[in-house]
């Protein structure tokens, strides 16, 4: 979820991302994660993504993202929910800005229809790593072009097939499908720029009151944090989920001591406070895992 305004923590006061960006330049904002949602009551952390990355490096402007749950109370919250319910089966991740590439192929991340799945009960995922949906696209001389797609799932069973292709990214462009891929080994994540990545490694699922933590086997490091990342998927998304590998059946199965491999689609970098590395689930379609095999 995107915002116009967020609330910035260092200066006490509602500001546009690009204001935001000029506070930071001249030391007033300290982090891109001391953001909260603008809405009233709602303590949803923000972060103003790239707005740490030197303008020559960007390729794109900062921007506010959500990257938590709202509060219960938050307008805002309603008023997006029911305006993204009511154009959920129209609307994408890309904009009239990203052009049309001929053959290459855009990330889905629509939940699938009710036809759909009737017709596919038998898979998951709806997909294999071999099919793709198609997108309609008007270019500028009217024609209508089919632009190929491809779910997550499939995207990860190219990735550990070692089958890579050219993959377009909202708002960035053309990229090879190998550099969405992000292995958490370890690694300073302090330069990391802000842009749809697939986080992976070993993790266990962990149930919670709410919900299921997801819980990494290795580390990432950003400034003097060094910490296990972790995510959360609330009982909510899990009872909404079109999959039968997310119902609250198999969640109960899975959470289990067992590691399994997990990836996590996520727009912006991790989320690094108060000693803790957090990534942002947004929603079932943004998450996926393995089950290891015994050796």
């Amino acid at each position: 979820m995107k915002l116009e305004k967020a609330y910035a923590e260092d200066i006490k006061s509602y500001i546009t991302a690009y204001e935001a960006d000029q506070q930071f330049k001249i030391g007033k904002i300290k982090s891109k994660f001391n953001f909260k949602c603008p809405g009233n009551d709602c303590l949803a952390p923000v972060t103003c993504a790239n707005l740490d990355r030197p303008d020559r490096l960007r390729k794109r402007e900062p921007y506010y993202k959500v990257v938590g749950e709202h509060s219960a109370e938050c307008d805002l919250a309603k008023d997006i929910n029911i305006q993204s319910h009511a154009a959920s089966m129209c609307q994408d991740i890309y904009g009239e800005s990203d052009p049309y590439y001929k053959g290459i192929r855009r990330l889905d991340l629509q939940l699938p229809s009710t036809k759909r799945l009737a017709r596919d009960d038998n898979n998951d995922q709806t997909m294999n790593a071999t099919e793709t949906s198609r997108h309609t696209h008007e270019t500028e001389s009217g024609k209508r072009k089919n632009q190929p797609r491809i779910r997550l799932s499939s995207l990860i069973d190219t990735y550990l097939n070692e089958e890579f292709f050219e993959l377009q990214l909202p708002a960035i462009g053309v990229i090879n499908s190998r550099d969405l891929f992000f292995e958490i080994n370890g690694q300073d994540i302090g330069g990391l720029e802000d842009y749809f990545r697939i986080f992976y490694g070993k993790a266990w699922f962990n149930k919670k009151e709410k919900g299921y933590s997801v819980v990494f086997d290795k580390t990432l490091t950003h400034g003097e944090t060094t910490q296990r990342p972790s995510t959360y998927i609330p009982i909510s998304v899990i009872e909404s989920s079109p999959f039968k590998h997310f119902n609250l059946s198999t969640m109960e199965k899975i959470a289990d001591n067992r590691p399994k491999d997990v990836f996590v689609l996520s727009e912006t970098g991790p989320r690094v406070k108060n000693g803790y590395i957090n990534l942002w689930c947004e929603g079932i379609m943004y998450i996926d895992y393995r089950l290891i095999k015994p050796r």
